[in-house]
């Protein structure tokens, strides 16, 4: 293998790797719905307690609308009791 192959190959290497790792950055950067408080502090979506989802609604308006927060997996582990 002559030297351009190589380096050809190894930059293909290092882009993947950092591809990789900024897509699951990203993954967990992502925010949804979620509960506050335990029983139905989401409007019309009767559930669990604080710090789970509401996956019916998608998009912020309408979870802030129905009394829920709207935050990244990260922060709605700290609405858990």
């Amino acid at each position: 293998m002559n030297n351009k192959s190589f380096g050809a190959l190894i930059a293909t290497a290092v882009a993947a790797m950092v591809t990789g790792v900024y897509a699951d950055h990203h993954a967990t950067d992502a925010k949804a719905c979620y509960r506050k408080s335990c029983g139905t502090s989401v409007k019309g979506h009767a559930g669990s307690c604080g710090g789970t989802a509401v996956p019916e609604l998608k998009d912020e308006k309408a979870c802030t609308d129905a009394g829920g927060v709207w935050v990244t997996e990260a922060e709605a582990e700290k609405l858990k009791m």
